[in-house]
């Protein structure tokens, strides 16, 4: 089971370095992870992925996922996200577009 996705620029164009941070909790066990964009190239340009589980497991809105800044500092709000208990949705996709400048 796994969380993963893409980061474009205003312009539509994917950005590949782009800090990618996941956090809270699933099953009541801590998730704290960090990525780049650009380091799941099977999906294609400037995709991320994190893997959580070897098997599924259902929650709803434990998990978030933000983009960071360069130093660390939030790029976007804390998205929450649900997971399920169901082989045909293992993988949650979550695609970022920049919004202004």
């Amino acid at each position: 089971m796994g969380v993963a996705g893409q980061v474009k620029d205003i312009k539509g164009s994917a950005i590949s370095g782009q800090q990618v941070l996941m956090g809270g909790t699933l099953g009541g066990v801590p998730v704290n992870k960090l990525t780049l964009t650009g380091l799941a190239p099977q999906y294609g340009a400037g995709y991320f992925e994190f893997t959580l589980l070897e098997r599924t497991k259902a929650s709803q809105g434990t998990l978030w996922i933000q983009l960071l800044d360069q130093a660390g500092l939030p790029m976007s709000a804390r998205i929450p996200f649900d997971t399920f208990d169901d082989c045909a949705k293992n993988l949650i996709i979550i695609n970022f577009r920049q919004a202004r400048q």
